[in-house]
């Protein structure tokens, strides 16, 4: 049978799928799906066969919804009971911000993530949801950005492959948490890692003395308290990688403790990090500039740096990118990796541009189109 891949592209205005063939030389571009809603994050579930994607998507006018479709995008089922705070809460969903399908085990198990920070999980494939409670009201809540958490967001979940009850969550400017059973219960992983790159500590400092209210007691100011992505590697389970506001962060015993990995970027700041799902070990940041003036882009030229040392080093990666002279940003969720080998790596740009490498990153062409500003990129091997 022959393999196809397909990049799963959401953007503030629609979703896109581009397909190609396993050489990924050549691509096509679907037409927009469900144009109007904003696809913070889409995900490829394949535990069943065939695959059913889920898409957090959201509507100025329609509301909030894990979307749903069984036909590749073609039709979208958007009914999502029950995903909703409890009412006594006193605060509702303003974006559901990621989807991740669950353990192979638990075929019909789902999760989402929203802004403010809420979990919620489906036993019954997104058709509706309950919340866990457990993390929802849990006590750090008040220290979570904004009163209550309002300006944070659950972004990152990641369900140990060895265990279905292990699964790790990262909040922004939350802090990180992980349950060993099943929700019971979460504790914090992410105070145990500690910045050591001199700008981020100096900025670090700064926050400190202007939001002492987000930091919790007896935590190191220089501890990381918000990811801006995390990953679990599935080649090597206890290996996790974040991409933090100060610095990148790799761990290799489950988060109990962290290696700051930052040295050899040009900058400690960025968004998106994609691990290789197989073959070659290799991880994908995109640095982009700090300034106080929220400047945040790459500063002339598009680049993608990648380490095959475990972050020991990085070189960057930009054959075939534009540059210099241009200033683009690459958002949380808009990098990722297939499973072939060679290994391809993919990411989408604030202005709408869609880049594909089957080499690992060595060489990038640009794909057809340019589209709205891309908010995730998802790829799917079939």
């Amino acid at each position: 049978m022959d393999t196809s891949v397909r990049l799963l592209v959401g953007t503030r205005k629609g979703a896109w799928i581009y397909t190609s063939d396993e050489r990924r030389e050549r691509w096509e571009l679907s037409q927009p799906m469900l144009p109007g809603w904003s696809f913070s994050h889409m995900a490829a579930d394949t535990r069943t066969g065939a695959p059913r994607l889920y898409a957090a998507a959201n509507h100025w006018a329609w509301g909030k919804s894990v979307a749903k479709s069984d036909d590749l995008g073609q039709s979208w089922d958007y009914r999502s009971e029950g995903l909703a705070f409890a009412p006594d809460m006193g605060i509702s969903i303003e974006n559901i911000w990621c989807v991740q399908p669950g353990h192979p085990s638990q075929p019909g198990v789902v999760y989402a993530g929203t802004q403010p920070a809420g979990l919620y999980r489906s036993e019954d494939y997104g058709r509706s949801w309950q919340p866990v409670e457990s993390l929802n009201r849990h006590a750090h809540r008040e220290k979570w950005s904004g009163t209550g958490g309002g300006a944070s967001c659950v972004h990152s979940i990641e369900i140990d492959p060895r265990d279905a009850s292990h699964v790790y969550i990262s909040i922004s400017a939350g802090g990180s948490y992980e349950t060993r059973d099943g929700g019971q219960s979460w504790t914090t992983f992410s105070h145990t890692a500690r910045a050591t790159n001199p700008d981020a500590l100096t900025m670090l400092a700064g926050m400190r003395e202007r939001f002492p209210e987000f930091f919790p007691d007896g935590v190191d100011p220089a501890a990381i308290d918000e990811m801006h992505r995390m990953r679990i590697d599935r080649k090597h389970p206890d290996r996790l990688w974040t991409q933090t506001h100060v610095g990148v962060f790799r761990s290799d015993d489950g988060g109990a403790t962290w290696h700051d990995v930052t040295v050899g970027l040009p900058s400690f700041h960025g968004f998106p990090i994609a691990v290789t799902k197989s073959g070659e070990d290799g991880v994908y940041v995109v640095p982009i500039a700090f300034e106080a003036d929220n400047f945040r882009v790459c500063p002339g030229q598009l680049a993608i740096y990648r380490t095959r040392t475990a972050g020991c080093t990085w070189e960057a990666l930009t054959c075939g990118l534009p540059g210099p002279h241009d200033y683009q940003s690459v958002y949380r969720d808009a990098l990722d990796t297939d499973d072939l080998t060679p290994g391809g790596v993919y990411f989408g740009t604030t202005n709408g541009e869609v880049y594909a490498s089957a080499n690992g990153g060595d060489h990038w062409q640009r794909l057809p189109g340019t589209l709205p500003p891309i908010l995730s990129v998802t790829a799917l091997t079939m």
